[in-house]
Order: C-alpha cells, then sequence, then structure tokens
C-alpha cells in the first residue's frame, strides 16, 4: 500500500551528487533539472498530459514477463519494469535482455522486496546496491530509475541514499492508479488475485474505471506470478495481471488514452540524463526496434556526461552521469 509521506527537505551529500534544493515540491521538479538524483518527496506523474498513461510494474520478473513484454511491443507501448532479484525471480532474470530489446526500461525495486524504513542505512543502500550490479549493464544511457518496495519511502530512505552511490537513481517513482484495493471503483492487481480471485475482466474493468477517473498518470501492476498464470481466459476463474494487460488495453486505446514511458514523464525526464541525439525514447541510436511511444515527451536534459548503449539486450556502460552536476 502507499506510504505516507512528509514534505521534509534535505540536499544529497553523496559523492559530490546534488540532490533537489529544500523548497522544491513533491510535483515540481523544475528545480531538479539536470540532476540525476533521489529525491524526497517522491516524483509523481502530475506533469504528464491529459490521458497519458505510463505503464508500470513490480516485483517481477516472472514465468509471464515475457509474453508481457512481448504483447506492449507489439501495441507500441514501453512500459517500465522495476525488478527484483531475490529467489522469486532469480529463474527468469534471463529475460532482462528481452525486455531491453523490446524497448522497455528497468527500474530498481532493490534485491528482496524489504520494506525499507524499516532497515538501516547501511542495508538500505545494500538492497539497492545489489539490484543495481543486476540491472545496470541493461540500463542504455545511465536513466536509473528507482521505486522503494511498498511504496515505502521516507526522510531516512532518502538520506541513506543520498549520501551513497545509489543517489544515481531518481526516485522513487510513485504512481496515481492501481494501489488501493477499493471495489467498484478502483483495484490493485495483487488483491485482485489474492483477496478476492476476481476474473482478469473484473479486475481490468476496475482499473479502466479508476483510470478514467484520475485522467492521466503513472498505473502501478506486478508481473510476479500472484494470480493464476496459467488461466488466459479473461471471463472466468482467478485471473492474473497479463491477461488483465490484454484486456484493458485496447480498451484504453479506444478512450483515447496513449502511453509513454516512465522515463518520459516530464518531471522524471528532466532529472535524467539526455539521451544522444540520435536516439529514440529508448536509448537505442536508431529510436528502437522494438516499442515506440504513443505520445511525444520531453526527454529532458543535463549537463552530466551519460554513457553510450543501446537496447539490444547487449550490456552497456553505466557510468555515472551526475559526477558533476
Amino acid at each position: 500500500m502507499r506510504a505516507q509521506f512528509v514534505a521534509l527537505g534535505g540536499f544529497a551529500l553523496g559523492l559530490g551528487l546534488v540532490g533537489c534544493p529544500e523548497d522544491r515540491q513533491a510535483i515540481d521538479h523544475a528545480s531538479c533539472v539536470g540532476r540525476q538524483a533521489v529525491s524526497f518527496p517522491p516524483v509523481f506523474g502530475a506533469s504528464m498530459g491529459a490521458k497519458q498513461l505510463a505503464l508500470s510494474f513490480d516485483d517481477g520478473p516472472a514465468s509471464r514477463t515475457s509474453d508481457l513484454s512481448a504483447y506492449l511491443k507489439g501495441q507500441g507501448i514501453r512500459a517500465t519494469f522495476f525488478v527484483n532479484a531475490n529467489a522469486q525471480q532469480a529463474a527468469y532474470l534471463s529475460v532482462l535482455p528481452q525486455l531491453v530489446a523490446d524497448g522497455h526500461v528497468l527500474g530498481n525495486h532493490t534485491k528482496n522486496h524489504l520494506d525499507l524504513t524499516t532497515l538501516d542505512p547501511a542495508q538500505i543502500v545494500d538492497e539497492v546496491t545489489q539490484l543495481d550490479a543486476v540491472i545496470a549493464p541493461y540500463v542504455p544511457n545511465a536513466r536509473f530509475l528507482f521505486r522503494a518496495p511498498f511504496g515505502a519511502y521516507d526522510q531516512g530512505v532518502y538520506d541513506a541514499l543520498a549520501a551513497s552511490p545509489m543517489n544515481k537513481y531518481v526516485g522513487h517513482v510513485e504512481w496515481e492508479s492501481g494501489d488501493n484495493h477499493a471495489p467498484p471503483n478502483e483495484a490493485a492487481d495483487v488483491q485482485c488475485w489474492q483477496a478476492d480471485a476476481m476474473t482478469s475482466k473484473e479486475c481490468g474493468d476496475l482499473y479502466v474505471k479508476e483510470i478514467e477517473t484520475v485522467g492521466k498518470g503513472i498505473v502501478l501492476m506486478h508481473d510476479a506470478d500472484y494470480g493464476d498464470s496459467t488461466n488466459t481466459n479473461v471471463s472466468v476463474g482467478k485471473g492474473n495481471t497479463v491477461d488483465m494487460v490484454k484486456y484493458i488495453v485496447p480498451i484504453l486505446k479506444s478512450k483515447g488514452f496513449t502511453f509513454i514511458g516512465v522515463d518520459e514523464v516530464p518531471a522524471i525526464a528532466s532529472m535524467l540524463p539526455p539521451l544522444p541525439p540520435d536516439a529514440g525514447p529508448d536509448g537505442s541510436p536508431d529510436g528502437g526496434s522494438g516499442t515506440s511511444s504513443s505520445s511525444t515527451s520531453s526527454s529532458g536534459g543535463s549537463s552530466g556526461a551519460s554513457s553510450g548503449g543501446s537496447s539490444s539486450g547487449t550490456p552497456v556502460d553505466a557510468g555515472d552521469p551526475c559526477a558533476s552536476p
């Protein structure tokens, strides 16, 4: 569930990486432009245009992440996968190159999916660092994104990361839809499957209803095997997130919604290193052989150096882009 936040300021001090000034508002990161660093309060999708959505998936990869990635690529949608790397995901980490090759973005969701607010500073940094070692080779142009497990993010978590090399991450990245399970008006996919044993259609209809009410923003879902991943019938039996996505995407498109990547959300993009002049939104030199966003947005800019790379699934040099903000 969504963590509660207190609007406290602070400066990021680690390794010469500069965070956001104390008067920075939660949804106004103009003062953070070009400064890739963790921030507090977290970043949201409020800067997105009307009917723009950014799909995000936590807690994977899992048995059908490859299927989900290919489907979204075919729909021209760039999603962001905030992954873990504990025993639950170990058998599926080989899908990471495909996610990047399909044009999607990998984000850091920590190694073991622990509540960071319950850990000491060294443990917090270690959780992010361990997962960084897994995904950094597959993050083109060093555009690093971070989301805390459970949305559990406070001043202590920020302070620990800001004073460490993990300050290279932009985040914690929050969301506008998909967190609160409150039928008949909104849903959280994990609770759809684990608490209510809903069909993919039933849960999907609630997602569509909430998204229409909110009107735009980052959407939270989970590609872990929390539902019945073997059940592809959207109308019968316990559903799953992959088939729910296949059900709701055509509906959302028919209602005029478009899709961008989380790294294209203006407030987030402005904090990331710039893409090379010839790169598409996925970071590849030719604009990507995978997905393309359904709407144009700012790619942001900074004076920090960015490392090159491609989205072909080949590991790239993920250097520190923020040494001289």
